[in-house]
């Protein structure tokens, strides 16, 4: 019986550096599963950060599937280069996750660090439109947007940690961040009339149930694809002691038990700094600003997914 996937062409691009398996296994495992469901498939390594981004802009407008083989901060970059590939030519995005937190893959309840179980949510998923996030009219975003305590950790987590010790290797750096907390001034405005002005600790923007593998949102209130994303705001404490129950609330899906902590939806929202302050993109540094503007990009790109 003939497959949907016959005659096609998929562009695989494998980040040979992330979770624990070998490239060559890999390769193998991926092409032999896509050969056998009639997908013609094209395989390139990424050599150094942003090569997964010229791979996809330069090659992916001419495959029917792209497949990003690697962790959050490489989809990111498939994602980059998918998005400067015209609507119309843009192909269909597939995720195998080999990360260390892979809060994408849990929101779209894609099997983590298992090729064929993966690869089987591309033959047998069904791509769906899913918004993206655009930071400052420059780099576009997939699960979240953040600054504040703890937004460094997983930059500066050395990759050789991360691949020994997964999701843990980001617990064992949590010492030196509590170190640096300290109260950010701001000012934030949403496209839908919120506006607020204060000392933050946290704040996330999010499309996206898991946040840096710790911060759980409820599948009831996180939709991929309806033009808004999730803000969540923590102000700074007045007791530093305070920051362990603000973020139980937030992780048990208690926010709204907390005034210092608020969960909203926006279509766009608006960020200014007193002094330049670090983003994380992704899991990844987006650098420090004094302004920032996120942007909802609807039904930017079809993902399978459960």
């Amino acid at each position: 019986m003939k497959s949907y996937f016959d005659g096609k062409r998929a562009l695989v691009v494998i980040n040979p550096i992330s979770g624990r398996r070998t490239t060559k296994t890999q390769l193998f495992n991926i092409t032999e599963l896509f050969s056998v469901n009639g997908l013609e498939t094209t395989v390139y390594t990424t050599r150094c950060k942003g090569d997964a981004t010229d791979i996809v802009t330069r090659r992916g407008g001419s495959y029917d599937i792209v497949v990003c083989r690697g962790g959050d901060g490489t989809f990111n970059e498939v994602v980059n280069g998918m998005m400067t590939i015209a609507p119309q030519r843009r192909p269909l995005l597939g995720y195998i996750p080999a990360g260390s937190t892979n809060d994408l893959a849990r929101t779209l309840q894609i099997p983590i660090n298992d090729n064929a179980e993966a690869i089987g949510v591309i033959l047998n998923g069904q791509p769906l439109w899913q918004d993206m996030g655009l930071f400052n009219e420059k780099d576009y975003w997939c699960y979240t947007a953040s600054f504040g305590a703890f937004v460094d950790i997983s930059y500066n987590t050395p990759q050789a940690m991360k691949n020994r010790w997964g999701r843990a290797a980001y617990f064992l750096q949590a010492p030196a961040a509590l170190r640096g907390i300290h109260p950010i001034r701001m000012k934030v405005s949403t496209a839908e009339g919120f506006e607020e002005e204060g000392d933050f600790i946290f704040c996330a923007v999010s499309n996206s149930t898991s946040i840096a593998g710790t911060i759980k949102l409820s599948r009831s209130v996180v939709r991929l694809n309806d033009g808004r994303f999730e803000l969540l705001l923590a102000r700074y404490p007045k007791n530093l002691a305070d920051v362990a129950s603000m973020v139980s609330r937030v992780v048990l899906q208690q926010s709204n038990k907390d005034d210092r902590v608020r969960l909203l939806q926006t279509r766009r929202v608006e960020f200014e700094f007193g002094q330049p302050e670090p983003w994380t993109i992704d899991g990844e540094d987006a650098g420090t600003h004094t302004h920032v503007v996120v942007e909802n990009v609807h039904n930017a790109v079809q993902v399978f997914r459960r």
